[in-house]
């Protein structure tokens, strides 16, 4: 079966269950600290594919890696999880929720590189206009990047608008070369 159809399907459980407790914006806090780890612990990922760790001690590293004291929520999701044996789909999972919720939720992701630190007025500008545009919450996130020579790169969701020096140098170089 594909993988990302399985990740979805237990991602949509997941929220439901989670909504059915009043735990989906627990649960969404939990999913982005498991994807993390996930994503940047490869001990852990090949941990959890070791075949002779006993179910019970995976389930501990994956309590330990989602954060201090789990919900029982989440505890029963890792359960789940392993009993199917489908520990390799965990991220994707994990990935999987955030997404539902975000979009259950109406929240946008934002994501502001610039040649320079922006000031605190600015950001708090584009928020207030984004979050306008998409009539929901917007998570945001700003990082200075020295290397795109001036302008930013702007990512809201899906939409990029690369509006630096290097990008618009790439675009001419493209173009004369054609």
């Amino acid at each position: 079966m594909n993988e990302g159809l399985i990740a979805r399907r237990y991602a949509k459980a997941l929220y439901a269950y989670a909504a059915e407790l009043g735990q989906e914006q627990v649960l969404y806090g939990r999913m982005q600290t498991l994807a993390a780890a996930l994503a940047t612990l490869p001990d852990l990922s090949e941990a959890l594919r070791n075949p002779t760790l006993s179910l019970r001690d995976r389930a501990t590293l994956l309590n330990e890696a989602a954060g201090p004291q789990p919900e029982p929520s989440y505890l029963a999701f890792v359960r789940l999880v392993l009993a199917r044996h489908r520990e390799e789909s965990l991220r994707a999972i994990a990935l999987g929720y955030t997404d539902y919720y975000r979009r259950k939720k109406h929240i946008s992701i934002v994501r502001l590189v610039s040649a320079v630190p922006m000031s605190d007025e600015a950001l708090a500008r584009i928020r207030r206009q984004v979050a306008l545009r998409t009539h929901g919450e917007v998570e945001f996130e700003n990082s200075v990047d020295p290397s795109i020579d001036g302008g930013f790169i702007f990512r809201l969701n899906d939409y990029r608008l690369d509006a630096s020096v290097k990008g618009q140098l790439g675009r001419i170089r493209r173009e004369l070369y054609k």
